[in-house]
């Protein structure tokens, strides 16, 4: 249970950077308009419905990233579960 614990904390760590990567704080108004992220790189623009981009772009890297995380983690202790040798029986 501890592993699982650990995944989940990962898999959200994982998920808050990369919503706070990818959320737009600041732009401009030219044709097309250029939104940039907290650290200064452009990112999609737009809040809600108006917009396909913007926070739900940023909604999306944070559900892949869980995603990711959570993966490799399964991947990871099925390598391991593997390469345990069997157990004798008692």
């Amino acid at each position: 249970m501890k592993r699982f614990r650990i995944t989940v904390l990962a898999a959200l760590l994982g998920a808050l950077v990369a919503f706070v990567l990818l959320i737009p704080s600041g732009g401009n108004d030219s044709d097309p308009p250029e939104c940039f992220s907290s650290f200064g790189y452009v990112v999609p623009c737009g809040f809600g419905p108006e917009q396909s981009h913007g926070a739900g772009f940023a909604g999306a890297g944070a559900v892949i990233a869980a995603l990711l995380v959570a993966s490799g983690s399964v991947a990871g202790r099925r390598d391991h579960d593997r390469a345990e040798p069997s157990k004798p029986l008692s």
